[in-house]
């Protein structure tokens, strides 16, 4: 939309739901900037998380400074936390819930390995006007 003071975070599940746009700029991402498809996150549907930002919010622009992308390895979030008894059935009949199961048996998480197809971060071009 126009009004550009936001962040919004998108969780797509299962993948095969990305959406079109967005799996057409991330495919072509590596191309020059003429080949590339621009994200377009109006096209992409309701948002997982929508955060204002500005005067008329809790959360100043100002916040906004020298930031950092955090990948949160969270085994029991409320996303991994949700999908339990799906992700892991073996434990889930032992263990009520990801959190029990954690506490009971932490070394089997002693060392966890995650594949990591591509990290995307898409930011808007900087206006000193937006502060």
């Amino acid at each position: 939309g126009s009004n550009h003071r936001h962040i919004r975070t998108y969780v797509f599940t299962p993948h095969s739901s990305v959406p079109e746009n967005l799996a057409d700029a991330i495919r072509t991402a590596d191309l020059s900037e003429d080949q590339r498809v621009d994200p377009d996150p109006d096209s992409w549907g309701l948002p997982y998380g929508y955060f204002p930002i500005g005067e008329a919010t809790n959360c100043p622009a100002s916040h906004f400074r020298n930031m950092r992308l955090v990948l949160n390895m969270a085994f029991c979030g409320s996303v991994s936390g949700n999908r339990y008894n799906m992700d892991c059935p073996k434990q889930a009949k032992k263990y009520k819930t990801c959190n029990d199961w954690v506490k009971a048996d932490p070394e089997e998480l002693q060392e966890a390995y995650w594949k990591i197809k591509g990290v995307y971060v898409y930011e808007r071009e900087w206006v000193s006007q937006w502060v």
